[in-house]
C-alpha cells in the first residue's frame, strides 16, 4: 500500500543517509536514530543538501508518508 510515491520516499531516505556524503551520522547512543554530521563540511555543497533534506522532509509530513528514519530528540526540536 502505498505505491510509487511511498516507494519514492524510502529510496530518498537511504540516499539521505548515504556515508558518502556524510550529512548524517548514526547517535552513538543508541545506534538507531540518526544526527548532522559535524564533519559535513567536508562535502562541498552540504548546505544545498541540508536545505533539500529539509524540504522533503517537509513534503513527506505535508503528504502524511512516513520516512524510514529516526532523527535524535534534539533535531526533531531544532526542526520544531
Amino acid at each position: 500500500a502505498g505505491g510509487l510515491l511511498r516507494e519514492w520516499y524510502s529510496v530518498i531516505a537511504r540516499s539521505m543517509f548515504d556515508p558518502n556524503y556524510a550529512l548524517f551520522m548514526i547517535n552513538p547512543g543508541d545506534r538507531v536514530t540518526y544526527m548532522p554530521n559535524p564533519l559535513s563540511h567536508c562535502n562541498t555543497n552540504h548546505s544545498q543538501y541540508f536545505k533539500f533534506i529539509g524540504r522533503i522532509i517537509a513534503k513527506a509530513i505535508f503528504d502524511n508518508k512516513c520516512m524510514d528514519c529516526y532523527f535524535t530528540r534534539s533535531f526533531y526540536k531544532h526542526i520544531l
